[in-house]
């Protein structure tokens, strides 16, 4: 009989890099979706750059915050399988 591919180390490892570059992809999203607000904001108030670097910022701090938070539930899901709390 075939080993499960769901009990393997490799498997389980594909599947927490993925889920790692998703966050990758989502802290980038967030960046570019309040940076394109921000800047939709600055044309329409005719303020160049201040919503714009207003918008950046707060892109910075909302997909570092969702990144880390994906990380960490990622890590933490990992070492509860590995059955420990050891690195």
């Amino acid at each position: 009989m075939a080993p499960d591919p769901e009990k393997t180390p490799e498997s389980r490892g594909f599947g927490t890099g993925y889920a790692i570059v998703g966050a990758g992809f989502q802290f980038a999203f967030a960046i570019v979706l309040f940076l394109g607000g921000g800047h939709l904001v600055d044309r329409w108030l005719h303020t160049r750059p201040v919503f714009t670097l207003i918008g950046l910022l707060l892109g910075l701090g909302a997909g570092f915050y969702a990144f880390m938070r994906r990380v960490v539930a990622e890590s933490g899901g990992a070492r509860a399988r590995r059955g420990g709390d050891a690195p």
